[in-house]
């Protein structure tokens, strides 16, 4: 049956992916707010996005899937997140977890993708839950937060500290989640309320076998199961170095977003004044004016130099050539570097807007609060990314992942 679907898959251009994006754009705006009041990227929008493709950016090509690299990841998110950032943020967080479950054996592959090729992956990698050995595998429970998108997730990864060796390593479980409770009262937050990351509940011990269990520190070294398999392009990527651009494209989408409202509304507003007759086009003030060119070239300069940095790494992960340490924490600088253009942006287009751009009825308001919290996610922290790539230039070991 794999070999049927591989066979029957033809992978898209890019273009013909980020038009497919942009088909949904005006579908995704409309519902950016429900999507946010509902705290989860509905079923309904889910079916558009499965159904144009989207789910299937990481997906192995064995299962229909078409392999992309991060360059398209980078482009797809940044579309996307121009119409709602919480949905970009499930779309491509889901995405990440799909290249993220190509590091399990072909075995767990099979048991995902080949009766199920759409199927979907969340992932919790903070180790918050208790394993307990046992013959053939794991017995795990407790809880797990922060894991997008898991409403509309099939599979699971939880994690849990356990002893390899006589140490203690950070242990990933893949699990269905239909095994587990997702807590619907957990994700009450004020920015990407929308992305779904709620809490998953495992209360009675649950049976995880061997072959559906890998460890972080086999992840870093590039030896588990998956990545040792040289018919599985996809685990080639490595996630500490390219997690991010997953998680900043997005938000820059976001950010654009927000620049696309306020350009649009600037161009007819009028400022109002208490004397009459005194209004001025809000167009002709350069104050305005200055806040829309600084803030389009932060956003532009984040994503030229994002891609001048992927399009290089790619290449040379394709080819099967080493990524150099240097290299890899530079990735994470630029990440890091895009981070802060993105917050920057919408904090000057802030400045700028009026109090009408406050309502729940304008989408500016949105933009602004999704990119707000975005950043503050640990993967995306600029400031040890930049001491972490100060300390390579100058000659130390590099603190962080890379």
């Amino acid at each position: 049956m794999t070999a049927a679907v591989a066979e029957q898959t033809t992978t898209p251009s890019e273009e013909e992916i980020l038009n497919r994006v942009r088909e949904l754009q005006p579908v995704l705006a409309e519902r950016a707010r429900k999507t946010e009041q509902d705290g989860r990227v509905s079923a309904e929008t889910t079916a558009l996005i499965k159904a144009a493709g989207l789910h299937k950016l990481c997906l192995p090509a064995r299962y229909g899937g078409f392999e992309l690299g991060p360059t398209t990841w980078l482009k797809v998110g940044f579309e996307m997140g121009r119409a709602c950032a919480s949905t970009s943020w499930a779309v491509l967080v889901g995405n990440s977890c799909t290249w993220f479950a190509t590091y399990w054996p072909l075995e767990v592959h099979d048991e995902l993708w080949a009766e199920s090729p759409d199927s979907t992956v969340c992932l919790s990698g903070i180790p918050t839950g208790k394993a307990v050995p046992v013959d053939g595998g794991y017995e795990i429970s407790g809880s797990w937060g922060y894991s997008s998108n898991s409403d509309n997730s099939e599979w699971a990864v939880v994690s849990a500290v356990t002893s390899v060796n006589g140490e203690p390593s950070t242990t990933w479980f893949m699990v269905e989640t239909k095994d587990l409770e997702i807590d619907q009262d957990s994700w009450q937050v004020s920015g990407l309320a929308g992305t779904g990351s709620k809490t998953l509940i495992r209360r009675d011990p649950l049976f995880v076998p061997h072959h559906r269990v890998v460890t972080v520190d086999d992840i870093t070294a590039g030896k588990t199961p998956g990545q040792l398999a040289e018919d599985n392009a996809v685990a080639r990527w490595n996630f500490s170095t390219l997690g991010g651009v997953i998680l900043v494209a997005p938000l820059l989408g976001a950010a654009q977003g927000a620049l696309d409202w306020f350009t649009e509304t600037m161009r007819t507003k009028v400022k109002t004044s208490l004397k009459a007759g005194a209004g001025v086009p809000a167009a002709a003030n350069p104050f305005i004016q200055a806040k829309v060119g600084e803030a389009s070239a932060k956003i532009d300069a984040a994503m030229a130099l994002l891609e001048t940095g992927l399009k290089p790494h790619e290449a040379k992960v394709l080819a099967g050539e080493e990524i150099s340490i240097a290299e890899r924490v530079r990735l994470r600088r630029d990440v890091g570097f895009a981070t802060r253009q993105a917050i920057e942006a919408v904090n000057l287009l802030m400045e700028g807007a009026s109090a009408s751009a406050t309502s729940l009825q304008v989408p500016f308001q949105r933009f602004w609060r999704d990119v707000i919290a975005g950043t503050r996610h640990v993967t995306l922290d600029s400031d040890g990314i930049f001491a972490m790539s100060g300390q390579e230039q100058l000659g130390l070991p590099p603190i962080g992942p890379h």
